[in-house]
């Protein structure tokens, strides 16, 4: 992931940032196929209408498995309907994408992969975890050494990381077999400086607000279908889909919340034992 560094000015007099996180649509090109009884491409579309109707987002950080089925179209789709929203935004890769895909369709004004954003007094570091042909993930030793890179160069800025994997376990057994497999050493390594305020993901389709020392560990439910918290096996939550925004001060502080559909149209399949 090589591309540029991204920098903008935030629209709040006061100089805090707002983000939208929105994470695993898992698209298919067809638009009409079901992912495990939810459409992702309807439930998507009502995110991105309360997205519509949010004011003052200066950026939307998609966290991975954009697609489900590995096709062109799905990627184009998905640059389709997120460049709906008057802010950009930056997409990383889960487990379920083709970075390589990602990386020649995902290039337009609106809608591109990210690595590195500065807004404001923020930067925003993003991630690349996957690993090829599994499902868990890993921080290899070519992203860990340019994350260092970035916060001693840009010690003075406050710091949010951005990855797919969960660092630190879910309490769903079958989930956290899959898990970002160093995600201690990361947390280790971003403990040491206190310019990194928070970490956020995809992939757990659940929300976490969770503490390591001083940063914020902070997970997003999905835009499609939602896993059971604390589950030993595969169960899908009848939770509607969701999204996170964050608030960034200058000063360092984040308030953030959860945002759930109202809708309650979007109901999985029950019986389903994985995918």
């Amino acid at each position: 992931m090589n591309q540029p560094i991204h920098t903008f000015s935030p629209h709040a007099d006061d100089g805090s940032v707002l983000l939208a996180q929105v994470s695993d649509p898992h698209l298919f090109a067809d638009q009409d196929n079901a992912f495990l009884g939810v459409n992702p491409h309807a439930s998507l579309s009502a995110v991105i209408g309360e997205l519509q109707q949010t004011d003052g987002v200066d950026a939307v950080l998609a966290t991975g498995d954009l697609s489900q089925d590995h096709s062109d179209e799905a990627y184009h789709l998905f640059a389709r309907m997120m460049g709906k929203l008057p802010a950009p935004t930056f997409v990383l890769p889960g487990n379920h994408d083709s970075p390589h895909l990602m990386n020649a369709i995902l290039t337009g004004p609106k809608v591109k992969c990210g690595r590195r954003l500065v807004i404001g007094d923020w930067q925003i570091l993003m991630l690349d975890s996957t690993v090829v042909g599994k499902p868990s993930g890993h921080v290899s030793v070519d992203e860990r050494t340019w994350l260092v890179q970035m916060l001693k160069s840009h010690s003075d800025m406050n710091t949010l990381v951005a990855l797919h994997h969960h660092p630190v376990g879910t309490g769903c057994t079958w989930l956290d077999h899959h898990c970002l497999d160093n995600g201690h050493e990361l947390l280790a390594l971003l403990s040491r400086y206190h310019n990194v305020k928070a970490v956020i993901w995809g992939h757990v389709h659940q929300e976490m607000d969770q503490k390591y020392q001083h940063l914020r560990l902070l997970a997003v439910p999905s835009t499609s279908i939602q896993f059971l918290p604390n589950s030993h096996n595969f169960v899908l939550d009848s939770a509607q889909p969701g999204y996170r925004l964050l608030r960034l001060y200058p000063d360092g502080s984040i308030d953030t919340v959860v945002k759930r559909l109202s809708c309650g149209q979007f109901t999985p399949d029950g019986g389903a034992t994985g995918y």
